[in-house]
């Protein structure tokens, strides 16, 4: 029992994460197995299977050849993330393999004085789908929240289960990592202009599970966002206010495009 404890007690912030998003892709597999039936169940868990050894022998590669500093923990984080943000049905093996390469190149090589300019899976999501715009053979990565968003019958009734451990990440994981005033001010910035674009018009919790999914997974990103309080509230209202507007004018995976250039108008302000 002793040897639990310590074993708990010196987990990291990152630790809890991937065990969050390890719970979340669980849940969105079960969840493709019971609406969508055992085959395309197991295509998600063969595709889940096969990203996750992609991505760890790209990290070895990387590690030898460029930086052995890097953790395996943390690619690990952003490959969950991969699989949790973008749909399992995507056909496209090549759009897919040229996702977690790009997820790479953000990790290694796109820094300044050693230091990450963007969030690596905004990054490779968000440069993937501005390049499908003037690239259409390529096409756009499908984001797919259906996997946070994922309701399950309990005693009849259908139960937000996902928002449970996003609930407790909230609580925990963004507490670990000092960043509660970026992610509920981009929660609460969010879920008012909601109310303006109708989000809650079919159904009031896809909204809150998402966009809540988000500043808690997504936006306090560690090594790209904002450490001091007041830029956090800051950074959490336009990044709330930004995603919103691109939302309204339709542009493609908004969500990844805003962080992509929000990053950037960050790493300018702070230089």
């Amino acid at each position: 029992m002793t040897t639990l404890k310590k074993t708990v007690k010196n987990l990291t912030a990152y630790h809890h994460i991937l065990v969050f998003l390890i719970i979340l892709t669980t849940m969105k597999i079960v969840n493709v197995f019971v609406t969508q039936g055992f085959i395309e169940g197991l295509h998600f868990a063969k595709l889940g299977v096969g990203l996750i050894v992609i991505s760890s022998i790209l990290h070895l590669v990387f590690t030898k050849l460029f930086d052995a500093k890097k953790k395996y923990l943390h690619s690990l984080i952003s490959t969950f993330l991969i699989l949790v943000m973008l749909s399992h049905a995507d056909p496209e093996p090549v759009r897919g393999i040229l996702v977690i390469v790009l997820l790479y190149v953000a990790k290694f090589f796109v820094k300044y004085k050693g230091k990450n300019i963007f969030n690596p899976v905004a990054f490779t999501i968000g440069m993937v789908t501005i390049l499908a715009l003037f690239i259409p053979a390529l096409g756009i990565p499908p984001m797919d929240f259906t996997g946070v968003d994922i309701r399950f019958p309990i005693a009849g009734l259908q139960v937000p289960l996902p928002l449970l451990p996003i609930m407790l990440a909230l609580i925990i994981n963004v507490g670990r990592i000092k960043k509660h005033p970026l992610a509920l001010s981009f929660i609460i910035t969010s879920l008012i202009l909601g109310v303006f674009i109708g989000a809650y018009d079919n159904d009031i919790f896809s909204y809150l599970i998402i966009t809540s999914f988000t500043g808690v997974a997504v936006i306090v990103e560690p090594k790209t966002a904002p450490s001091n309080k007041q830029q956090q509230i800051v950074y959490g209202v336009i990044s709330a206010v930004f995603i919103t507007g691109l939302t309204i004018f339709n542009v493609p995976n908004s969500l990844v495009v805003s962080l992509l250039f929000l990053n950037l108008a960050y790493f300018f302000y702070r230089k």
